[in-house]
């Protein structure tokens, strides 16, 4: 090889390392905003290290601050709010993002040290049982108080009051959990009954599952429910679906759940004609890394080129499409309503036929009551001034009541 072809492949080389930072300058010469721009790019990667290193060295103490020496539980927002004048002290008064420190930061301590804090999230949706119309925020703390309640269903014996089923939880109120991407469709599906009509709870959420959405399906999978999962066609969507069938950085499943793809498909899109409500996405990254991405999350290889230039919502249908679109999925995968096991229907037999004789005894005895004759005290008025003169904190009824009991 010749020094004229080494020098002209040296050349080509060292042009080709620097055309990028070439463009930027000629850039400059036009614009002063630019070299801003270049130096924040230059630096954003040791500025990305620099905070968790900053973080890193004050996030134990934080959390201790929060926490009361981890004697409780310590939100995310709390710990921040503790580490954040040592974090941007360390940065020269850089700002430091408070989603950037809650949901990167902390998590990404915690599970690079192993430490098990009690940190908790704000609610991130909603979910809600059928039947029961209970109703929690899925953030950290109120999914851990509705786990710690569930249990198998309680007959409660009649008296005055008649019989009736208890449940918390699965158990005997439903068959299957509806997660939806977003949380606009509740008032349409509560309209129409779907959650009592196929013994559905509803999970609906803003986006990507939680830590606390995770947990709550993680241990209700206990009980052999399936996850039945409503999303866009879009890379969020079917990322969703894919984050709610495998272990990520963030959390780890327990339990294998039976997860059922009930969204929005491309054979959808061209079964119900909603091509043109098809909008343009702007998902940042290489069309390679996005078609990797989408085929990981379960897209077929036409529905990966598809949403590389395109996306389609659910709200493209309207309301009358939608039902019949979830009721469709829901009889093609077979979910029915909840029938318990045959000793539990026997004891609410039993439990039921009891209260019917009871409430009967009942009512012919009140009959028999109301048909006797009870005088009424001349001196009632002085009696429950005289009790309320001695009880001062009661009220005129509970005098009343005093008073019947003691001529009883």
């Amino acid at each position: 090889m010749s020094d004229r072809t080494v020098a002209e492949r040296l050349k080509d080389l060292v042009l080709n390392v620097t055309k990028d930072w070439a463009k930027q300058r000629k850039a400059e010469e036009r614009h002063a905003s630019p070299a801003a721009n270049r130096r924040a790019r230059l630096i954003r990667a040791s500025d990305y290290y620099n905070f968790r290193s900053a973080a890193s060295e004050v996030m134990e103490q934080a959390y201790m601050a929060a926490s009361a020496n981890g004697t409780l539980p310590a939100s995310a927002r709390q710990v921040m709010y503790q580490a954040r004048p040592f974090i941007q002290e360390k940065m020269g008064g850089q700002q430091l993002n408070d989603q950037y420190f809650c949901q990167q930061l902390l998590p990404d301590y915690m599970m690079e040290h192993g430490v098990d804090w009690d940190i908790t999230y704000d609610d991130r949706g909603h979910f809600i049982e059928p039947h029961t119309a209970r109703s929690i925020g899925l953030g950290t703390i109120s999914v851990r108080n509705y786990l710690a309640e569930n249990g198998s269903p309680k007959l409660k014996e009649p008296g005055f009051a008649a019989g009736s089923v208890d449940t918390h939880g699965p158990n005997g109120c439903f068959g299957a959990v509806l997660f939806i991407e977003k949380e606009g469709f509740l008032p349409l599906l509560e309209a129409v009954h779907i959650p009592e009509r196929y013994d559905l709870a509803i999970m609906s959420t803003k986006g990507m599952a939680s830590t606390a959405a995770r947990t709550l399906i993680d241990n209700l999978c206990q009980h052999q429910v399936p996850l039945l999962v409503l999303h866009d066609l879009d890379k969020a969507g079917l990322s969703i679906l894919g984050t709610l069938k495998r272990n990520t950085k963030r959390f780890t499943f327990n339990h294998q759940a039976k997860v059922i793809d009930l969204g929005l498909r491309l054979a959808d899109v061209r079964r119900l004609g909603l091509e043109a409500s098809a909008e343009a996405t702007f998902d940042r990254g290489r069309d390679s890394s996005k078609l990797e991405n989408l085929r990981l999350n379960g897209a077929t290889r036409a529905e990966a080129e598809f949403l590389l230039t395109q996306r389609i919502e659910l709200n493209a249908m309207t309301s009358d499409q939608l039902v019949a679109f979830i009721e469709r999925k829901l009889n093609e995968h077979g979910i029915k309503k909840l029938i318990p096991k045959a000793d539990l229907l026997r004891d609410a037999y039993r439990l039921f036929m009891n209260s019917k004789r009871l409430q009967k005894v009942v009512e012919e005895r009140i009959e028999e009551i109301e048909n006797e004759h009870s005088s009424t005290p001349a001196n009632l008025t002085d009696r429950v001034t005289a009790y309320l003169q001695q009880y001062r904190e009661k009220r005129w009824d509970e005098a009343i009541a005093a008073i019947v009991e003691d001529e009883e």
